[in-house]
C-alpha cells in the first residue's frame, strides 16, 4: 500500500510543473525539519509545564504538612494551658464533672478544637466535651493515656473508631505537688472542615485515605462515595469524580495500628488548559511557518523557471500556430539566455523552410481544391440527371404504354359505340315487321305458339331494348376511360396548353380508382379555376405521385376509416392552389426536411425509388411554382401546391433539369 501510493505520488511530480518540481523537494525537507524542530520544541515546554506541577505539588504538600504541624503544636499549647490551671487539678483530684465543665467551656471557644478530654491517674475519663457530628467517633487513645500518667506531653495523630477520620493531638499532664495526677488531650479532627480550611488557602483538593478507603476529603460528595483508591497504583495520577488530578501524598505517622495517608490532589486541567494552547499556538505557529515557506520557496521556484517557462510557451505557439515571427526573451547573462538565443535562431531556420514549402503548395492546393469542386458539382449533376432520365424514362415508357392501351381499346369500342344506334334501328324495323305480322295474320299457328311461349316473346322484346341501353351506357363508359388514359398521358400535347386542372385530378382518380374505390373516401372541394398553362402530363405525374404516396401511407397504417381529401381555390388573380390532404399518420419532421432529396425513400428496398417526390418538386419549380408539405403526427398531411395562371410562355425553354432549388417545407 505504501509502495503504491509512492508511485502514485511520484507520477503525480512528474506531470506537475517545473516550478512545482523545483521547489517540492527543497519545501517537503524543510518542512519536515521545521515541523520535527516545533514539535521538538512542543514536547519539551508541555514537559516544563508538567515538571512545574510537579514541583508546585511538592511546595504544596510542604504547606499541608507545615499547616497540620502548627496545629498539632497548637493543640499541645492548649493542652499545657488548660493542665496549669489551679481549679482544673482541685476538679481532677475531687472528680468533680461540675467543676471540670465550669473550668474546660470557658476556655473551649478560645482552644478552638473539636474534642477536650480529661483523665484521672487511672486512665479513666473524668470529663469529655466533643463537637457536634464527631459525638459518634471515640478517640483511640489508649497509648496517648499511658503517656499522660507517666508526665510526657504529646502530640500526634491517631485514629477513631467506626471508620472516623484521624484526630491531631495535644497533651499535656495535669499535675500538683504530690506528681501527675491526670491529663488534659485536646484534639482537632482532620476532617472535611479541616481539610476545607486547608483548601481556602492552596485551592487544590484533599483527601485522607485509611486501608484505602476515603475518610475526609475537600469534594462535595460524601467521602464514603468516592470508593476505595489503592495508593500503591496511583502512578503520580488518580481521577475522582471523572477529574484527572496528580497525587502527592504524605504520610501521616500515628500512634497506634491505623494509619493514615494525606493525598494532595493537584488538578489537571489547568495543565491539561496549557498544554492545549502551548500546542495550538505551536500549531499555528508550524501552519504560518509552513505556509510562508511553501509561499516563499514556490515564489522562488517560478522567478527561477519563469524563463524557461517563457521559451517553451514561445515553442508551443510557433508549433501550434506557426507564428514565426515570435522570439524567446534573453534578458539574462546565464545558461537560459544561450538556451532563448538557440530556440530563436531555430525558429527563424524553421520559418524560412516552412514559408517555401507554402509558397510551393499554394498553387497544387488551389488546383486541388478548384478541381475538387468541379467534380463535386459533376457528380452532383449526374445523379439529377440520373434521377430525372429514370423518371422521365419511367413515365415516358408508362405514357406510350397507356397510349398503345388506349388506342387498342378505343379502335374496337368506337366500332362496337358506332353500331349500337344502326342496331336499335334494325331492331325497330324488326319489330315493326313483327307487329305488322300480327295485325294481318291474328291467328297464329299452334307452331308459332309454341316457339312464343318457348322464347317468351313478350320478355324478349322487353329485355331486348334493355340490353341495347346497356351496351350502349358500356360501350359510353369504356370511350370515357380511355379519354381518362388519353388525358392522363397528354402524349398529344409535348406543348404548354391551358387547361382544366380538376380534369387531371379526375383522371388521376379514375387511374387509381381501383386502390380508391372500396376502403377510401375521396372528398372533392373544386372551387372555380380558370384555365391553367402548363404541361398537362407533368402536372398529372405531380398529382398521381402525390396521391399514391397518400394511398400507400394510409394503407401501411390500416386505418379504419381512409380520407383523401382535394381541395382547389383561387389564391389570388394570379395563382391557383391545390391541396391533398389524407388521414394517415403523418410525416415526422426529421423526415419532412428530406422528403424531396433525390433517392430518399422510407419505403422497403424494392418498393420505392426516392424519386417522386423529388421530380414534383421539380416539375412545379419549372411551372415557377411552390409546393409545401404540412404534417402533424397522428393527424396526417397535406401537400399545398400553388401555380401561377399564366406565367409560362405559349413555347417554353424547359429548365435545367440538375438544378434543384432548396425545398420550402412548413413547420
Amino acid at each position: 500500500m505504501g509502495l503504491l501510493l509512492l508511485k502514485n505520488l511520484l507520477i503525480k511530480y512528474q506531470k506537475s510543473s517545473l516550478p512545482l518540481k523545483i521547489s517540492a523537494p527543497f519545501i517537503v525537507m524543510f518542512l519536515g525539519f521545521w515541523v520535527v524542530s516545533v514539535a521538538a520544541v512542543g514536547i519539551f515546554f508541555s514537559n516544563k509545564l508538567a515538571q512545574d506541577q510537579q514541583e508546585q505539588a511538592k511546595e504544596l504538600a510542604n504547606l499541608v504538612e507545615r499547616d497540620i504541624n502548627q496545629e498539632l503544636k497548637s493543640l499541645r499549647q492548649g493542652a499545657r494551658f488548660l493542665s496549669i490551671e489551679a481549679l482544673m487539678a482541685q476538679g481532677v483530684i475531687s472528680q468533680d464533672v461540675n467543676q471540670l465543665q465550669q473550668t474546660v467551656l470557658p476556655l473551649k471557644s478560645i482552644l478552638d478544637t473539636d474534642i477536650v478530654k480529661i483523665i484521672g491517674l487511672d486512665q479513666q475519663e473524668l470529663f469529655s466535651i466533643q463537637s457536634t457530628g464527631l459525638q459518634t467517633f471515640n478517640l483511640q487513645d489508649q497509648n496517648v493515656n499511658a503517656l499522660l500518667v507517666t508526665g510526657s506531653d504529646t502530640n500526634a495523630i491517631i485514629g477513631s473508631s467506626n471508620s472516623g477520620p484521624p484526630f491531631l493531638i495535644g497533651t499535656a499532664p495535669i499535675k500538683n505537688d504530690q506528681g501527675v495526677i491526670g491529663g488534659v488531650t485536646l484534639g482537632t479532627a482532620l476532617g472535611d472542615d479541616f481539610l476545607k480550611q486547608i483548601n481556602k488557602t492552596i485551592r487544590e483538593q484533599i483527601i485522607v485515605v485509611s486501608n484505602d478507603e476515603v475518610v475526609a476529603s475537600t469534594f462535595s460528595a460524601d467521602p464514603a462515595d468516592l470508593g476505595t483508591l489503592d495508593l500503591n497504583d496511583l502512578q503520580g495520577f488518580i481521577t475522582i469524580d471523572h477529574q484527572d488530578f496528580l497525587a502527592e501524598p504524605i504520610l501521616l505517622k500515628s500512634l497506634g495500628e491505623q494509619q493514615f495517608e494525606l493525598v494532595l490532589l493537584i488538578s489537571q486541567q489547568s495543565l491539561t488548559q496549557a498544554q492545549e494552547a502551548l500546542w495550538f499556538f505551536i500549531a499555528i505557529v508550524t501552519f504560518v511557518g509552513s505556509l510562508i515557506t511553501s509561499i516563499l520557496g514556490y515564489w522562488i521556484a517560478k522567478r527561477v523557471a519563469r524563463p524557461i517557462q517563457d521559451i517553451t510557451l514561445i515553442a508551443q505557439q510557433v508549433a501550434g500556430e506557426s507564428r514565426f515571427d515570435l522570439r524567446a526573451p534573453a534578458n539574462t547573462q546565464d545558461d537560459i539566455s544561450v538556451l532563448a538565443l538557440s530556440v530563436n535562431q531555430l525558429i527563424e531556420w524553421v520559418g524560412q523552410y516552412t514559408n517555401e514549402l507554402e509558397v510551393a503548395a499554394q498553387t497544387l492546393d488551389v488546383r486541388v481544391k478548384h478541381r475538387t469542386k468541379k467534380l463535386s458539382n459533376t457528380l452532383k449533376e449526374l445523379k439529377d440527371t440520373q434521377a430525372q432520365l429514370i423518371q422521365s424514362e419511367k413515365m415516358s415508357s408508362l405514357g406510350q404504354m397507356i397510349a398503345g392501351i388506349a388506342h387498342e381499346i378505343n379502335n374496337p369500342i368506337s366500332f362496337v359505340q358506332g353500331n349500337i344506334d344502326p342496331l336499335k334501328e334494325y331492331f325497330q324495323d324488326l319489330l315493326e315487321l313483327i307487329k305488322t305480322y300480327q295485325a294481318e295474320y291474328p291467328e297464329p299457328t299452334t307452331a308459332i305458339i309454341q316457339k312464343q311461349e318457348e322464347i317468351d316473346f313478350d320478355f324478349l322484346l322487353t329485355d331486348l331494348d334493355k340490353l341495347l341501353g346497356s351496351m350502349n351506357l358500356g360501350a359510353e363508359r369504356v370511350h370515357e376511360i380511355v379519354q381518362s388514359l388519353r388525358n392522363f398521358s397528354r402524349l398529344d400535347e409535348a406543348t404548354v396548353k391551358d387547361v382544366d386542372i380538376h380534369e387531371g385530378l379526375d383522371s388521376t382518380l379514375l387511374i387509381l380508382n381501383h386502390r380508391i374505390k372500396h376502403e377510401v373516401t375521396v372528398v372533392k372541394k373544386y372551387g372555380d379555376l380558370p384555365l391553367v398553362r402548363c404541361f398537362p402530363a407533368q402536372l398529372n405525374q405531380v398529382f398521381t405521385n402525390i396521391i399514391v404516396n397518400a394511398l400507400d401511407a394510409m394503407f401501411d397504417a390500416d386505418y379504419d376509416r381512409k380520407k383523401l381529401k382535394i381541395i382547389t381555390r383561387m389564391l389570388n388573380e394570379h395563382q391557383v392552389q391545390i391541396i391533398i390532404c389524407d388521414n394517415g399518420p403523418g410525416i415526422p419532421r426529421e423526415i419532412r426536411r428530406k422528403i424531396f432529396d433525390p433517392f430518399f425513400t422510407t419505403k422497403p428496398v424494392g418498393k420505392g425509388t426516392g424519386l417522386g417526390l423529388g421530380i414534383c418538386f421539380r416539375i412545379i419549380q419549372q411551372h415557377q411554382g411552390k409546393i409545401r408539405v404540412r404534417s402533424k403526427i397522428g393527424k396526417g398531411t397535406e401537400f399545398i401546391i400553388t401555380l401561377p395562371i399564366d406565367v409560362l410562355p405559349a413555347e417554353p425553354t424547359m429548365a435545367d433539369p440538375t438544378h434543384i432549388s432548396p425545398v420550402k417545407v412548413a413547420p
